[in-house]
């Protein structure tokens, strides 16, 4: 057996997936060449190691070994959006005050003013659904009329009807 072929079986070997006849050999050549009893060895330390190899990476890393970019790609130039966490932060504060004045009583003139405006919008709302209820309660609205789709059976039998109404020029009906 030549080092090219142990190479080749030493994955078998490893698996005890070898006849025994070639197992045998495998071992004769093993004791006889030093380089592949080195590669076995080493194969084995490998092998015993493995599973203390196996843990589970921190998320941290995970994610910037995801986010690591191919060198040869042009990568988009980063904005810089720092205003809009001012914007969100002011957003914020405001949503908080007006909480705060909403379910409390800590300043009564604002609290009366917030649930007046509260009021107004609830009352818009609930006319705005009425009115688009009515509207969708008529059928004499033109935006809800079917249309006639003009053929030419219904152009024959308009111009049909339009000449029974009309008797000498006069129209009836």
């Amino acid at each position: 057996m030549n080092c090219n072929k142990f190479e080749e079986l030493l994955s078998a070997y490893q698996d005890n997936s070898l006849s025994p006849d070639e197992k045998k050999t495998f071992t004769d050549h093993m004791k006889l060449c030093s380089d592949c009893e080195a590669i076995t060895e080493e194969v084995d330390h490998i092998k015993a190691i493995l599973p203390e190899l196996n843990r589970d990476v921190p998320f941290f890393l995970k994610n910037r070994l995801y986010l690591i970019g191919e060198s040869d790609e042009e990568q988009a130039p980063v904005r810089n959006y720092a205003y809009l966490k001012w914007v969100a932060a002011g957003i914020g504060t405001m949503v908080l005050f007006l909480n705060l004045f909403y379910f409390t009583n800590i300043f009564p003139a604002a609290n009366k003013t917030l649930h007046t405006a509260v009021a107004g919008v609830e009352n818009f709302v609930v006319e705005a659904e009425a009115f688009i209820g009515r509207i969708k309660e008529s059928n004499n609205l033109f935006i809800f009329k079917k249309t006639e789709v003009i053929t030419k059976a219904n152009k024959k039998k308009r111009d049909a009807k339009a000449k029974r109404k009309t008797i000498r020029g006069f129209k009836y009906g």
